[in-house]
């Protein structure tokens, strides 16, 4: 996420005020307090400012007024015969997104005065829609703006007539269907001409030192539109977006069919010396400085940075002092950077895949900041899992489903940036493995088959696992347990297991029941018989599917023949488990 990189330049608003042998001498007046971003990839803002004026009004000095929307006074001091004036009117209303030159005028002059005169001062408003300018802006209409305010000094009374110095406001401009509508400049012995794109494209004509103009309404050259002594006309009803003129001595004439207004004319007084008329120069609102002969103190920075410096993050105290006669006067400013650029955080990847049960593998991922070397790293998580935590989520186990993780970067300002990815847990397969048929043998039992596990194409393994074979002799004694393992499609695995404990049992070979043993027929169509040749005692049978289903039990005496009649079952493989004093058997029966 970027910001604006912003830049301000300072400046006075109010200065000295008139002689006064009470007064401070000299006196200083610093900007008010400002706070700048900083620079984009910056952790620093070059900031301009200008130095404080300080002025000693025990013998001199200056005062400067801005647009208050109001009239305002200054009297002329003790001793003080001639001024100089510095005059600029408004800049007119303009809604331009890349053009805004309707400026307005300036006038810059010698008057002689009488010491303890009031003079009426009138600063002109740049308007911001269609209400006129303080101070004789013509008035807009619909989409468009209005004129720019006249700045004047006004002498011996309050009307019109009593302007001395006027300085000329400028037209409305703006932008319409694609096309630059640019207002008359103010100032000057004629205000600038309005026009849509080109000056072919009239618009309202500028004011005159005798008179207003027309413009255009429907028409050209329409003196509807036409403004007057001291005022900018005002389109009405004329179509399209109308377009205010500025105020002046006479102002420009207004004008509506999307055509700028034209600006409003400046003025002096015969008395008046030194004159110079500038054309098209103030941008906002008006302003009027008016000086007076006296020294000026000397000016030096004490403390803070140099404008045009790179002012670092927090607050810098700009301190200057004023010195004139052995007296000195100060003042301070601060100049405050804040950082409100965020860091940038990118992650590695969309999406994360694992079988569950598998913790995450993921680095933190990677964030730059202006300022902070290292930001800080969060994370958290919605969807199937809910969890947060600092840095990365490397060793994180996720639930099954779909879960977003969020990284967050915070530099030291607590600016933030994120990003985003999924990660996908995949369920393991379900994995059953039937228990033996028998819970235990003897270590010189012949091997069993292993029950069946589920699904069908898994891998066994564990002590005594000799093919699809469970061999006593090969495991030896103790429980031992036999895992049944699956891995699906995805990669993922799952898992079970059973047990079987393998005795050393307390006969050898040469007396097991069942050395002799003969089982016929096999395969058979149902009946078994099973016969244990010069053997006595009694043994005990089993009968089960080889997925372990119980199929029948029974006693018998060895050395004489036992039948088995499986007829009602199915046509399979069955297992037939002989289990003696001393010894067991099995023996797997085909019923075809």
């Amino acid at each position: 996420m970027k910001k604006k990189l912003l830049k301000l330049t300072f400046g006075l608003s109010l200065l000295t005020i008139g002689h006064n042998a009470d007064a401070q001498c000299p006196v200083i007046v610093c900007s008010n307090d400002t706070i700048v971003n900083t620079d984009s990839l910056s952790c620093s803002a070059v900031v301009n400012f200008t130095t404080p004026l300080a002025t000693d009004t025990c013998s001199g000095g200056f005062q400067t007024f801005n647009y208050t929307g109001a009239q305002q006074t200054w009297v002329v001091p003790a001793g003080v015969t001639s001024i100089s004036v510095d005059a600029y009117g408004a800049q007119g209303g303009s809604n331009s997104p890349t053009t805004n030159v309707n400026y307005g005028g300036r006038v810059q002059a010698d008057l002689p005065v009488t010491p303890g005169t009031t003079i009426y001062i009138y600063v002109g408003q740049q308007p911001n829609g269609i209400t006129g300018g303080w101070n004789g802006g013509g008035n807009g209409e619909t989409g468009g703006q209005a004129g720019g305010g006249a700045t004047d000094i006004r002498i011996g009374g309050t009307t019109l007539n009593d302007r001395m110095i006027v300085a000329g406001g400028a037209g409305g401009g703006g932008f319409w269907s694609g096309q630059e509508v640019h207002g008359g400049l103010g100032g000057d012995l004629i205000g600038g001409n309005g026009y849509r794109s080109t000056p072919t494209t009239e618009g309202g004509f500028g004011g005159t030192q005798t008179s207003s103009a027309n413009g255009t309404c429907v028409t050209f050259n329409n003196p509807s539109v036409t403004g007057g002594f001291g005022f900018g006309g005002a389109p009405s009803g004329c179509g399209c977006e109308g377009y205010g003129g500025g105020g002046g001595w006479y102002g420009g004439a207004g004008s509506g069919n999307c055509r700028g207004g034209g600006g409003g004319s400046s003025y002096t007084d015969p008395s008046a010396t030194n004159v110079i008329h500038t054309q098209g120069v103030q941008q906002g609102n008006g302003s009027i400085t008016i000086t007076w002969s006296g020294g000026s103190p000397t000016v030096t920075q004490i403390a803070g940075l140099a404008s045009g410096s790179s002012f670092p993050i927090g607050t810098t105290v700009q301190t200057f002092v004023a010195e004139s006669g052995g007296v000195a006067d100060t003042c301070s400013f601060n100049i405050t950077v804040a950082d409100t650029e965020a860091p940038t955080v990118t992650c590695a990847g969309n999406t994360i895949e694992v079988c569950e049960g598998t913790p995450v593998s993921a680095p933190a991922p990677a964030s730059v900041d202006n300022c902070t070397s290292t930001p800080s790293i969060t994370y958290n998580t919605t969807g199937a899992t809910s969890t947060s935590g600092n840095d990365s989520i490397s060793n994180v186990v996720f639930n099954v489903g779909t879960t977003t993780v969020w990284y967050v970067a915070a530099d030291s300002s607590g600016n933030v940036d994120s990003c985003s990815f999924d990660v996908i847990v995949n369920p393991a397969p379900i994995v059953a493995l039937a228990a033996f048929s028998v819970d235990s043998l003897c270590n010189y039992s012949d091997p069993i088959g292993l029950p069946v596990g589920t699904p069908t194409t898994g891998t066994y393994s564990g002590t005594g696992v000799s093919g699809a074979n469970f061999d006593p002799s090969i495991a030896g004694n103790g429980t031992f347990y036999i895992t049944y393992t699956y891995t699906d499609s995805l990669g993922c695995t799952g898992m079970d297991s059973t047990s079987i404990v393998v005795h050393g049992c307390a006969s050898t070979i040469e007396f097991d029941p069942f050395a002799n043993l003969n089982v016929y027929p096999n395969p058979s169509q149902g009946v078994f018989n099973v016969v244990t040749n010069g053997q006595s005692g009694q043994a005990t049978y089993y009968v089960t599917t080889v997925d372990g289903r119980f199929i029948q039990e029974n006693n018998f005496q060895l050395g004489e023949m036992l039948s088995i009649d499986l007829s009602e079952e199915p046509n399979g493989f069955y297992l037939l488990q002989l289990n003696g004093e001393n010894a067991t058997k099995s023996i797997t029966l085909i019923k075809e």
